[in-house]
């Protein structure tokens, strides 16, 4: 199954559907003025509140998909394609160029080239056959061609290693994972040297990313640059760390040579 676009300033091509798909989208929007916000808790509400609109319009013409059903042929017995399969290849910066979108994935993928089933919401990544990686799906600001989406969690093993790598990194700001750690950084920024910053800075990353404290993290660290301290990696990774368990004391007896055979 292979997609086709209309040719531009044809505008009778494929009317049937893009008429129907207008009327849809005004309905939508002025559904939406009814409802009086644009606000939705999740995407999954946002889409359950689609379909009920939907299920009105559907609802109108009932009837008449009733009378066409008995004539309509079996479905088929496996499920179509809906997705577009792409092939890329991984960075040494541990990322992939899809459709002018770039994204971050485990720099243990770095040279090895992926198949990737591109859906209108998400990646699916197969390195041969196997799965290996699920990426949320991307596409431009308003006005722009390009984007990104860099999770920090991804490449902070390698630059754990390095950790000046992430002052001069052109993804730098896009590793930081909210408005929080930005303003942590441009407070280390100003008050440290670049070497002191950048080991500071992915000293906290590390920890956000291997104990799941990134909220958390950056919280104690906005309230201690409030009181204008700045805590040292140790103590952070003292607090936040996995502490160290005692060595219980084990007991052992050794048996005596006269109960073996």
């Amino acid at each position: 199954m292979h997609p086709s676009r209309n040719n531009p300033g044809v505008a009778h091509e494929n009317g049937g559907i893009e008429s129907p798909h207008g009327h849809l989208k005004r309905r939508i929007t002025q559904a939406l003025m009814l409802r009086g916000s644009y606000d939705f808790a999740s995407v999954v509400d946002y889409q359950a509140w689609l379909e009920g609109v939907v299920a009105k319009t559907k609802g109108r013409n009932q009837k008449r998909i009733e009378e066409e059903r008995p004539h309509l042929q079996p479905l088929p017995a496996h499920k179509a394609a809906d997705y577009t399969e792409l092939w890329v290849r991984v960075t040494s910066s541990s990322t992939i160029n899809v459709r002018l979108m770039v994204y971050s994935v485990p720099s243990r993928l770095s040279g090895e080239r992926l198949r990737v089933h591109l859906y209108d919401d998400r990646l699916q990544c197969y390195l041969g056959t196997t799965w290996v990686l699920r990426l949320p799906r991307i596409y431009a600001p308003k006005g722009k061609r390009r984007g990104r989406c860099i999770d920090y969690r991804h490449v902070i093993g390698s630059l754990k290693k390095k950790p000046m790598a992430f002052y001069r990194s052109r993804l730098r700001d896009d590793l930081l994972p909210s408005a929080d750690y930005r303003c942590i950084w441009e407070v280390l920024q100003a008050h440290l040297e670049p070497r002191s910053a950048c080991r500071l800075m992915v000293g906290a990353l590390t920890l956000a990313a291997e104990y799941d404290c990134e909220q958390v993290l950056g919280e104690y660290l906005l309230k201690a640059i409030a009181q204008e301290t700045l805590p040292s990696l140790v103590e952070l990774q003292r607090r936040f760390g996995r502490q160290t368990q005692p060595i219980p004391t084990q007991r052992l007896q050794q048996h005596s040579l006269q109960s073996y055979d």
